[in-house]
């Protein structure tokens, strides 16, 4: 589906779009049933299933297994954790459904109407499954993969030769997600702003850059709900965050990311793809064991030293700052 008119100039006014009834029931089934399976195979593999874990729902088996063991969450992410010590073991997931959400013609056509036809997927992308923040430890609510998720610009996350990349953030909906759930917030305009505001280094590792409270105290903010199957557009300089999850049910999305070929894309040591092209449509990616294995082999690389990870460290300067204590 592509944009309207009206969306468009809605997006470049604002910073940001709602977009409902992109994707149904059926085209997210393939990603519910996966990651079914992949929950299972985690806990299995940590030994967190329990006696009751066949009369589990999949909300109760995630939040059982995140709430005791907080790092398995590395293995349900859509791309490698950002460490510079990478071993040949640290996990992801790169399955099937996730590869078919990344190249779906109705994701792709929206980012199309914002970037123009040749759109490569950028690797700066992540799933969020919020469980109820009631459920989480500290190490738990400070990954904002599953916890609140300090304010940030998403520019501000890659490297600083790619700020300029025209990045484009494709926020889908697998849940509702409303403000008692942790919906996003944004500052309206703040895209159109000269410069980056300030960031403060993560607390909990290099993907937990923020703002400031302080700082977006001094804006409005509104917020970003959307429905299941609906999408969120966010332009990379766009102020934004999300709460924490204050009802009993999961709130799940995929934080996907497209830009112009042309462009850095900010997190080189991880593979880009094109996803579509009418310059040169034989080059696009259509076999997810491909893409599969470019993930495999970036892993091989950067664990054995052949390629250096090199993340988002220039706010660490900022960590004396009296606004980041």
């Amino acid at each position: 589906m592509k944009l309207t008119s009206q969306q468009k100039q809605d997006f470049e006014r604002d910073g940001f779009l709602v977009v409902n009834d992109v994707l149904d029931e059926a085209s997210r089934q393939p990603l519910f049933n996966e990651y079914a399976q992949v929950v299972n195979e985690v806990a299995r593999n940590r030994g967190l299933m329990t006696e009751d874990w066949s009369s589990m729902s999949f909300e109760q088996r995630f939040t059982h297994l995140v709430a005791n063991d907080p790092d398995a969450y590395e293995y349900l992410d859509i791309t490698l954790p950002l460490k510079n010590d990478l071993s040949i073991e640290s996990g992801m997931h790169a399955g099937p459904a996730v590869f078919g959400l990344l190249t779906h013609p109705a994701i792709l056509d929206i980012a199309e109407s914002i970037l123009g036809p040749e759109i490569v997927s950028n690797p700066v992308q992540h799933v969020r499954i919020k469980p109820p923040e009631s459920a989480l430890n500290a190490a738990g609510k400070g990954n904002s993969n599953m916890g609140r998720t300090g304010w940030h610009q998403d520019a501000a996350v890659v490297l600083e030769h790619a700020e300029v990349s025209p990045i484009l953030t494709v926020w889908v909906a697998m849940t509702d997600a409303t403000p008692e759930m942790g919906c996003m917030q944004a500052v309206a305009g703040s895209h159109q702003w000269k410069d980056l505001g300030k960031h403060c280094p993560g607390r909990m590792g290099k993907g937990e850059i923020y703002i400031p409270p302080a700082l977006v105290a001094d804006y409005s903010t509104v917020d970003l709900a959307v429905q299941a199957g609906g999408v969120v557009l966010l332009h990379r300089n766009t102020w934004h965050g999300a709460g924490p999850n204050l009802t009993e049910n999961i709130r799940w999305s995929f934080d996907l990311r497209f830009q112009p070929p042309q462009y850095p894309t900010g997190r080189e040591c991880f593979p880009e793809f094109l996803a579509r092209s009418s310059a040169r449509p034989s080059e696009v990616m259509t076999s997810v064991h491909a893409w599969q294995q470019e993930w495999q082999e970036a892993r091989e690389s950067i664990a054995s030293g052949r390629t250096k990870a090199i993340f988002n460290e220039r706010w660490e300067t900022n960590g004396q700052d009296p606004l980041c204590a």
